[in-house]
């Protein structure tokens, strides 16, 4: 096509907002906030992280983990098994599935340095949970400390469930729930990206509806009407 023929619209370019390249990765949330729900060992000292720590680069606040600090990227001990376990759970947004058949399998965007990280990297298992948009709050208390520092659950009171088939709790709350064996683990830059494939999954009629979704700090929405035919 000759560039001549193409009609170009200075008007609908100059409509355009341009976003800062840290920033644009709002304008693809693929999906709602989950909770990712973990098991693992802790120190004796509970204030303490029990592992070697290796140098770790701060990522900004608007991350995948919606808040938490950076902490060192830990290494898992021999001995974990004998530590003292602890129930962990973090809000993160970045999850998608990639696969339907024969079961469905999804992939989650997690910083290393946190403990639900350390956790799947132990066990090999985890809960994607979804929060309903009433519990904003505690999405924001879960993301704004570490799993490291203080059991969650315990520090703000969090009721919660057993899953199914595997050793890790829900918070009592979510719309539903999805139980998973680890697959394989991609670690770029900062991040690790979980693979994992669905044994069982669990929600409400319509739970769509009532799912809470994150743009950044201080943009947060529901799903809006069903668009039908």
């Amino acid at each position: 096509m000759k560039a001549s023929s193409i009609h170009r619209s200075h008007k609908s370019i100059q409509s355009y907002d341009e976003i800062q390249p840290n920033e644009v990765y709002c304008l693809q949330n693929p999906g709602g906030v989950i909770f990712l729900c973990t098991r693992g060992s802790v120190s004796d000292s509970e204030t303490s992280v029990p592992h070697t720590s290796v140098p770790h680069t701060s990522l900004p606040q608007d991350s995948a983990s919606l808040g938490f600090s950076p902490l060192p990227h830990t290494s898992v001990p021999r001995d974990y098994r004998d530590l003292p376990q602890r129930y962990d759970f973090a809000p993160l947004s970045w999850c998608i599935p990639y696969e339907y058949e024969p079961v469905s399998k999804l992939l989650v965007v997690c910083d290393t340095s946190h403990k639900t990280f350390h956790d799947i990297e132990e066990n090999r298992v985890f809960a994607i949970a979804f929060p309903s948009f009433e519990m904003r709050a505690l999405i924001q208390r879960a993301g704004s400390v570490s799993g490291f520092d203080v059991d969650k659950f315990d520090h703000f009171n969090v009721s919660c469930f057993c899953a199914k088939t595997i050793d890790v709790l829900i918070p009592e709350g979510v719309v539903g729930w999805m139980e998973c064996s680890l697959e394989r683990i991609i670690i770029e830059g900062t991040s690790g990206i979980l693979l994992g494939a669905v044994i069982k999954g669990f929600a409400m009629p319509e739970s769509w509806k009532r799912r809470i979704h994150y743009l950044n700090d201080s943009i947060w929405y529901k799903p809006g009407d069903l668009i039908s035919d």
